[in-house]
């Protein structure tokens, strides 16, 4: 390209033109951050999964409990709920043991303990009754995540209510 430089003189001027965009190492750059912040927040996401998973399962545990304190006061007969303690499930059955209905926990999520009465159950299941009368057999069902949290449900044996107290493994009351 021609260009004057001024009082009749000519001469050629070199134009460079830059294109806009990103060079390979920008981008790499970029992809590099990006991969730290997921590496570094993952395990803080999955932390708070397994706390979703107890969560969940303990409210399922408690949706069961509720159930079974009101079918026995609607049907005016006894009903028990089962659960056996390092199990993966609950069972809802009748005063004989027969027709029953068991409910799985999420795959990370165990009963660890049980208690009756404040004393803990270390062989066979717990299995609270519950009495036409609305009332129960007083329990405590500690639920453990794979992450290490835990979570009691605890039931009263004169409302036959249950509810979901968050805490350390070792408090039953």
């Amino acid at each position: 390209m021609w260009v004057f430089a001024g009082r009749g003189t000519r001469r050629m001027v070199s134009v460079k033109k830059r294109c806009a965009g990103f060079t390979l190492l920008e981008l790499i750059m970029v992809i590099v951050v990006i991969a730290l912040g997921i590496a570094i927040s993952f395990p803080a996401l999955s932390r708070g999964t397994a706390a979703l998973h107890l969560r969940a399962a303990g409210r399922d545990v408690l949706n069961v409990l509720r159930y079974a304190r009101e079918k026995a006061i609607t049907e005016q007969r006894e009903v028990q709920f089962v659960a056996e303690k390092q199990g993966r499930q609950v069972i809802l059955t009748d005063e004989l043991g027969e027709g029953g209905k068991s409910h799985a926990l999420p795959r990370d999520v165990i009963v660890e303990s049980v208690f009756a009465g404040g004393e803990e159950i270390r062989e066979g299941p717990l299995v609270v009754r519950f009495l036409p009368n609305g009332s129960s057999t007083p329990a405590t069902i500690v639920l453990k995540s794979d992450a290490g949290g835990y979570l009691r449900i605890v039931t009263d044996p004169i409302t036959g209510g249950a509810r979901i107290v968050v805490g350390q493994e070792g408090t039953h009351s």
